[in-house]
């Protein structure tokens, strides 16, 4: 009895280092205040591997999974595996660099959500890398952690860890450069600060909330500038809010293009103005999903460049071939899709946290255990038609048709916008309630005005990009004859481009019309009465190669004249004509000149007449076949007018009061 109690005294003298040892806060501690995590190491290797099976073949899913359940398993093995792979010495270094750096180190070893959701959001996207298991991480995204953990307190846990974490792994500016980047790339900070800001103000698409650490990477690395971002978001509510629905901003992509650009790309908005090829394209692609919180990657194709991205439907690859066609991240298509869907496995993380323990095993044990992770990875396999999917493949640098755009199809805010009082003397012309619509077609596609949801109430107004012309008419009552101003609220997303506002039925009405010359024959279709029926819509066009052709107007009786207006709108190709007047059997000349284009408008000395011939002489080019929308006769100019639109990069902005028109009675139409 005597010696048994002599034992138990002898034994509780013993050295603690003599115990078996396990996973501790003292010890931790004292590896975070010294900066030396070796021994500490050591001892997570040797707990751990004291924690599978003694007997290698008794290793199993069901012998293994009690054991990664345990919360204090898990922990030491993102411990170990956090110490490993960025390494002892370089992470004591960092810890010892300042106070600030041991009190973050000493908060994400203790912190097992934390420490999974960056080295889950570290790990390799190729499959063969993760089960290698020979990646390192590097402290400098440690540093980038630490300074935005020490700025904000919101960065401890939730959406804004993930979001914290992302922006430390891949900065702003990581990967290749592209059209529009900003040539010094912005610090991990402002970056992080710039979309949670955006998150908090609800700017972001509502998916952004479900992103993780490795695709959240694929956001905020953007090289877009803090302004370019913030503009993107702003620029799709004014100019295309009905692409928000679905978190379709990709598809303005599509408006994106222009062949040998001559504007510099210097930023985002100069991409839009500008356009481009495949290059820019892409770049824009990756932009426009990036700022509104979508994961987005450029892609290479051979001798092409487009885009994949993660949309609702999961990851698609856009304007270009299909996955097969692709390389991006370092791998191709087919690679990707496969890496990309054991990631999003909802056993990804018990996968990994084998590997893990693998890594901490003997041989033969590590073996086992490694056998079981991959027998888990396992994906099903992707199909034939996955492989070949692109989304908008029709527009790969091809040229723009108009974009499919639905009415009533945007997620605007609920409540209408409240309608402005309008002034006395004032004529409010309400968008939507034009009552016809039309233009000409350069590129294909539709060219008439869509009616959108205004994302802050109200309704707009889309002009497809592409057409030579869009117009859109108006039925107003004038009160009186005199003179008009004409200010728009518009969104121009390139520079250049105008409007031109011109009233109808002003001027002499003119009875018949004939001409020596019409398209084809298609007199019903292009005939010389298309030419006076005060409908811009419509027109008299001549063949192809003629130069000379006279259209002959019957005012039906003797009529006072003194100006002329014409259209030759798009197609702008006369180059000289004369205009006469018929004196008993003689024509007698009125005025000559050289081009007319869009809106022509001559005053020259009263004449008494019923019979006038404008007559073309010659054509730029030799392409010949002139086209008359509209020729008008009288002694008061109908209204008409230019604007020159501001460029306004997709916002919205108010035109100045340059246009003054006078209508002589009712029905005005802005053609634009």
């Amino acid at each position: 009895m005597l010696a048994s109690c002599i034992a138990c005294a002898l034994l509780g003298l013993l050295p603690s280092s003599l115990l078996a040892w396990e996973p501790n806060a003292t010890d931790l501690d004292k590896a975070v205040g010294s900066g030396k995590f070796d021994e500490y190491l050591t001892n997570l290797n040797t707990w751990l591997s004291q924690k599978a099976p003694a007997d290698a073949s008794k290793i199993s899913k069901d012998t293994l999974t009690p054991i990664l359940q345990d919360p204090t398993v898990t922990l030491a093995l993102a411990q170990r595996q956090f110490i490993a792979k960025v390494g002892a010495g370089p992470l004591g270094t960092f810890a010892n660099a300042d106070a600030a750096n041991k009190t973050f180190v000493g908060w994400l070893l203790k912190n097992p959500e934390a420490l999974n959701e960056y080295l889950l959001g570290a790990t390799p996207l190729s499959i063969p890398a993760r089960e290698g298991n020979s990646y390192g991480l590097s402290t400098s995204s440690l540093h980038h952690w630490k300074t935005i953990f020490t700025a904000d307190p919101d960065s401890k846990e939730g959406v804004y860890r993930r979001l914290a974490i992302a922006t430390a792994l891949r900065p702003p500016g990581t990967g290749s450069p592209g059209s529009g980047q900003q040539k010094t790339p912005t610090q991990p900070l402002i970056r992080y600060n710039s979309f949670k800001t955006a998150h908090k103000n609800k700017e972001l698409f509502p998916s952004f909330d479900k992103l993780t650490v490795w695709e959240m990477q694929f956001v905020v690395c953007s090289g877009a500038s803090e302004a370019d971002l913030s503009w993107g978001r702003e620029m799709v509510n004014t100019w295309r809010p009905d692409l928000r629905q679905g978190e379709r901003v990709v598809e303005t992509t599509s408006n994106v293009w222009r062949r040998n650009s001559p504007v510099p790309h210097v930023n985002y908005r100069t991409v839009l103005d500008g356009g481009g090829k495949c290059g820019p394209r892409s770049s824009w692609s990756v932009f426009i999903c990036q700022a509104w919180g979508i994961p987005a990657i450029g892609v290479g194709q051979p001798r092409h460049a487009c885009v994949a991205y993660k949309s609702l439907n999961g990851w698609q690859v856009a304007y270009g071939a299909g996955w097969d066609a692709s390389r991006l991240e370092g791998m191709g298509g087919r690679e990707f899709l496969a890496s990309v869907a054991s990631r999003e496995r909802n056993d990804f993380s018990q996968v990994e946290h084998l590997r893990w323990f693998a890594s901490a095993l003997p041989k033969e044990k590590a073996t086992a255990v490694l056998a079981i992770g991959q027998k888990m990875a396992k994906s099903a396999p992707i199909s034939e038609k996955q492989l070949k999917a692109s989304q908008k493949a029709d527009e790969a640098d091809a040229e723009p048709s108009a974009p499919l755009v639905v009415k009533n199809a945007s997620n605007a805010a609920p409540t209408a916008a409240t309608p402005e009082p309008t002034p006395p003397g004032v004529i409010r012309l309400v968008g939507e309630n034009f009552f016809d619509t039309g233009g000409i077609t350069v590129w294909g596609g539709e060219p008439r005005v869509t009616v959108l949801d205004s994302y802050k109430g109200g309704k707009q107004l889309f002009f497809p990009q592409g057409m030579a012309s869009t117009w859109v008419g108006y039925k107003v009552d004038i009160p009186e004859a005199g003179t008009y101003e004409l200010t728009g609220k518009v969104a121009t997303v390139n520079g250049g481009q105008s409007m031109f506002v011109r009233s109808f039925g002003a001027m002499v009405p003119i009875k018949k019309a004939t001409a020596t010359n019409v398209w084809r024959n298609m007199t019903k279709e292009l005939g010389p009465q298309f030419a006076i029926d005060n409908n811009p819509s419509t027109r008299w066009a001549v063949n192809m190669g003629v130069d000379k052709a006279s259209i002959e107007l019957d005012l039906g009786q003797p009529t006072t004249i003194s100006t002329i207006m014409m259209d030759e709108r798009a197609y702008e190709k006369v180059s000289k004509f004369v205009l006469e007047y018929k004196e008993g059997t003689e024509w007698k000349k009125i005025l000559e000149g050289t081009t007319i284009g869009s809106s022509y408008a001559k005053d020259f000395p009263p004449v008494t007449a019923q019979f006038v011939r404008l007559t073309t002489l010659d054509c730029s080019g030799n392409t010949g076949g002139p086209t008359f929308w509209e020729i008008s006769l009288g002694t008061v100019q109908d209204g008409h007018g230019w604007i020159s639109l501001p460029w306004t990069a997709g916002l919205w902005q108010t035109t100045n009061d340059s246009s003054r028109f006078v209508p002589q009675n009712e029905g005005l139409e802005p053609c634009g």
